[in-house]
């Protein structure tokens, strides 16, 4: 046993640099996306200008969060998004009804 309580292992280093190294690799675990069977039948329309929107993404380690995006593309079904993110951005297939228009 290396610690005077059963059970328990005793901390190496600080805790302040693993939290931040732990919220670091958090964050940059990717969204989740649609499959392809999820667009039907539609083709997905590109837009020329991207479009901004508030979208409900879901994330593997976390809940579903609502955050500012841009949509790309999207047909009666669902939307392409691009996510901002550090060093550049996700783009994650979301269904059409978790987007909704944002306002510049």
């Amino acid at each position: 046993m290396l610690s005077g309580v059963a059970g328990t292992v005793p901390r190496v280093g600080s805790n302040k640099v693993s939290d931040e190294k732990l919220s670091r690799v958090l964050s940059a675990v990717k969204p989740m996306t649609l499959p392809l069977q999820a667009y039907g039948p539609h083709p997905v329309e590109w837009f020329e200008k991207r479009r901004p929107v508030w979208a409900w993404v879901q994330w593997p380690n976390r809940a579903a969060e609502r955050v500012e995006a841009w949509a790309v593309g999207a047909n009666d079904r669902i939307v392409i998004l691009e996510v901002p993110c550090d060093g550049g951005h996700w783009q994650p297939v979301v269904w059409r009804n978790a987007v909704t228009v944002r306002t510049l």
